[in-house]
């Protein structure tokens, strides 16, 4: 399994070599090889990408983030299949039932509102606030009708952030949500890849069902890593004025932070591999033995 993220800052061009990352930078030549890398970010408006690395990344799966003048990411570009059983793989995903992925998002929406909790009560916030989200995740109904998720959040993130925080009104220096995104945006192009990997159509989701995004399946089954990024959002971010060079490359790294995923401690991007073969399992073969919950409380990080 490919581990390497690979974050490239104002090259001149990132070309490909005998199977090869070649990145040209200040005269010198950067080289990794394309098995070893899971996902490339890219900052820095110069830099010149080849037609011949892009094909090459589409070949070995690998996932290129694109950012802007702000560092953010705005899109990537992934391999538009990647699984040799291809047609086989979207006629069973096609079939899925309601009744199906009604049952599996209400899991995964417990994970979630489990892992939000968990946070919670690991950095010792209010009881109160901890025992509504308990309260909520017993209260999931299959497709989650009521909205726990979304009323889960609201009391999450004002508890992790204060009364004033909100996703919905963004303004421009605003560090925590900045750092949220960025984060959020490494998660789900990983996630994304993983997807395509084992021949699942990214596009068609359980739960989400937007016309115009293309990644559905990819935002339903993101949503109990998201804590990864609030956690170390929550230790990193909370007395910065902008957010530098340095977070991202520490919002990056997580993908190789250690976490517990069913009995064992693993990285992130790890735990998201086992964690999309067992939903593949739980969904088509009604076995949830391999789904689990990865435990964000057990999340441990080095800072670079």
């Amino acid at each position: 399994m490919s581990w390497r993220v690979v974050h490239v800052k104002d090259s001149q061009k990132m070309k490909l070599k005998l199977d090869n990352l070649v990145i040209q930078k200040g005269g010198e030549e950067f080289i990794i090889p394309l098995s070893d890398i899971s996902v490339i970010v890219a900052e820095g408006g110069e830099t010149v990408v080849t037609l011949r690395l892009l094909s090459a990344l589409s070949k070995y799966n690998i996932a290129l983030i694109v950012c802007d003048t702000n560092f953010l990411p705005t899109g990537f570009y992934m391999a538009y299949h990647g699984h040799f059983r291809a047609s086989k793989k979207a006629r069973k995903q096609i079939a899925w039932t309601e009744t199906e992925k009604d049952a599996l998002w209400r899991v995964i929406i417990h994970f979630k509102i489990n892992n939000q909790q968990d946070l919670l009560s690991t950095l010792e916030k209010d009881i109160k606030a901890i025992q509504l989200l308990a309260n909520y995740k017993e209260e999931i109904e299959p497709g989650d009708k009521s909205n726990r998720e979304g009323h889960a959040a609201k009391v999450y993130f004002n508890e992790l952030f204060g009364k004033n925080f909100t996703r919905k009104t963004q303004k421009e220096g605003d560090v925590i949500n900045a750092g949220l995104n960025y984060g959020y945006t490494i998660l789900r192009a990983q996630m994304a890849r993983i997807v395509v990997g084992y021949g699942l159509l990214p596009l068609i989701g359980i739960f989400h069902k937007n016309e115009y995004n293309q990644f559905n399946l990819v935002d339903d089954l993101v949503e109990p890593f998201r804590q990864c990024v609030d956690f170390w959002v929550y230790h990193h971010l909370q007395e910065a004025e902008y957010l530098t060079y340095h977070h991202r490359l520490q919002l990056i790294n997580l993908l190789n932070a250690k976490i517990k995923y069913g009995k064992e401690k693993c990285s992130v991007s790890t735990a998201m591999d086992r964690y999309v073969r067992g939903f593949i399992s739980a969904i088509e073969k009604g076995d949830i033995s391999k789904f689990h919950c990865p435990v964000v409380s057990s999340l441990e990080w080095s800072d670079l």
